[in-house]
C-alpha cells in the first residue's frame, strides 16, 4: 500500500483492486481503506500449482468485472506476478482508454525456469511467454525492482520505457516496538538464534537451512511463516530428529520486528543461484533491524549485502560454502555502531517510500500526457 499512499499524497485519485487473498491472515476487526475494492477468487491458502492456476484464472476474470464499476482511469497500474493479471490489466486499460503501467517484481516465466518448476518449450512455458509478450507489447511504461530485471526487460519490451524502481524497506516497519512477551515465550535472548521469516515455499529452498541445523546443534533455528514446503520440512525435522529446529507459524508485523531485533542472524535464501536478479524483500527488513544476514543467493542480492556489510553470502547449491559462511557470521561480533550504520544505510539507500515517490512521478507524468 506504500505506492498507493504516495500516489494519493501527490494528489492522484487512486482506486486499488485487490484479490480477496489479501485478507487471508488479516487481524480480527481489520477495516480496509475505503479506496480498496476486493474481487473474489479461489483462496490461495495452499500454494500448489493447481491452486495457483485456479486462483489466477479466476482472479483475472473477476478483476475485469470489478474494474467495470470503478469509473474511468487515466492510468492502470498492474503489479506482477501473478502474470495472468497482466491480461486483465491490458483489457481494463483498453476499455478505459487508459495508459498501462506494468510493475514487474518477478519476470515470468523466467523465474519458473530458474527455479526448475518447468522448462522452456513446455506447455506452461509457451503459454506464459505468450501472455508476457502481449502484456509488454501493450504497456506504456514498465518498472522493475533490480538492475538485472531492468536489463532483461529492456530486451523484451518493444515500445515502452523500462524504469528501475527498486524494492526496499517500508520505513513504517521500523516504527514497531518490541513485544516482550514474544521474547520471553520464544527465548529469543537465550543463546544463539538463527531466524527465518517468510514464505515457506519452493522459491526459498529451506532444505539448506536444515542442512546447517543438522550439524550445528548448539544453535536454535526458528522458522516463521507458512507455505507449500512446510509439511515436507516438518517431516524431515521429525525423521532426522532435529530438536534445535522450531516451526513458529505465521506472525504479525510487530512479531517479525521483534524476532529480527533479537535474533543472532537472519537466514535469507533463494532456491537457486540462477535467480541472480532477485532480491528477497525480507533482507531489507533484517538489515533495517540491524540483524546480520546469511544470504543464500548470488547476483543483485549478494551485491546489495556486500555494499551494506552486515552479513555474508554463499551459493545455495554449495552446502559446504553455506556452512562456512554460517560459522563465519556466527563468530563475527558486530558492534552497536556497525549495526546502527547498516540500518541507517538501508533506510537512506533503499527506502520504499522514496522509491514510491519516483514511481508516483513516472505514473503522474504518464497520466498527465493522457489527460
Amino acid at each position: 500500500m506504500v505506492f498507493a499512499n504516495v500516489l494519493r499524497g501527490a494528489g492522484h485519485d487512486v482506486r486499488v483492486l485487490a484479490s480477496s487473498d489479501s485478507l487471508i491472515g488479516a487481524p480480527e476487526g481489520y477495516t480496509p481503506p475505503e479506496y480498496v475494492t476486493f474481487f473474489e477468487t479461489f483462496p490461495l491458502v495452499e500454494k500448489t500449482l493447481v491452486n495457483r492456476l485456479r486462483n489466477n484464472f479466476g482472479g483475472a476474470r473477476e478483476a475485469v468485472r470489478a474494474a467495470d464499476g470503478l469509473g474511468g482511469f487515466d492510468a492502470v497500474v498492474c503489479t506482477l506476478p501473478p502474470l495472468l493479471f497482466a491480461s486483465s490489466a491490458v483489457w481494463i486499460a483498453k476499455r478505459k482508454r487508459a495508459k498501462l503501467v506494468l510493475d514487474v517484481r518477478d519476470i515470468w516465466p523466467d523465474v519458473a525456469y530458474e527455479m526448475g518448476s518447468f522448462v522452456p518449450g513446455s506447455l506452461y512455458g509457451r503459454f506464459f511467454e505468450r501472455v508476457a509478450r502481449k502484456a509488454y507489447a501493450a504497456a506504456d511504461l514498465v518498472t522493475s525492482v533490480s538492475p538485472g530485471k531492468v536489463e532483461k526487460l529492456n530486451a523484451r519490451v518493444p515500445n515502452a520505457r523500462v524504469v528501475l524502481v527498486p524494492n526496499g524497506i517500508d520505513e513504517s516497519f521500523l516504527e514497531n516496538e518490541d513485544d516482550p512477551s514474544l521474547v520471553e515465550r520464544l527465548r529469543l535472548d537465550d543463546g544463539p538464534v538463527c531466524a527465518y521469516v517468510g514464505n515457506i515455499g519452493l522459491a526459498q529452498g529451506l532444505g539448506t537451512l536444515l542442512d546447517i541445523a543438522k550439524t550445528r546443534s548448539g544453535v536454535r533455528f526458528l522458522i516463521f511463516g507458512k507455505g507449500a514446503d512446510e509439511a515436507k520440512l516438518r517431516e524431515r525435522v521429525l525423521v532426522e530428529g532435529l530438536s534445535n529446529v522450531e516451526f513458529c507459524g505465521a506472525v504479525d508485523e510487530r512479531s517479525v520486528f521483534t524476532v529480527l531485533r533479537h535474533a543472532t542472524l537472519a537466514y535469507v535464501p533463494l532456491v537457486s543461484s540462477r535467480l541472480r536478479d532477485s532480491i528477497p524483500t525480507k533482507m531489507y527488513e533484517a538489515l533495517g533491524c540491524s540483524c546480520p544476514v546469511l544470504l543464500a543467493a548470488e547476483g543483485d542480492a549478494a551485491d546489495l549485502l556486500d555494499e551494506c556489510g552486515l552479513g555474508v553470502h554463499a551459493a545455495p547449491e554449495d552446502p559446504a560454502a553455506l556452512l562456512a559462511a554460517f560459522d563465519r557470521l556466527m563468530g563475527r561480533r558486530f558492534s552497536d555502531e556497525e549495526r546502527a550504520a547498516a540500518s541507517a544505510w538501508v533506510v537512506a539507500n533503499h527506502s520504499r517510500q522514496r522509491f514510491a515517490e519516483t514511481f508516483a512521478q513516472e505514473v503522474g507524468r504518464l497520466a498527465a500526457r493522457h489527460a
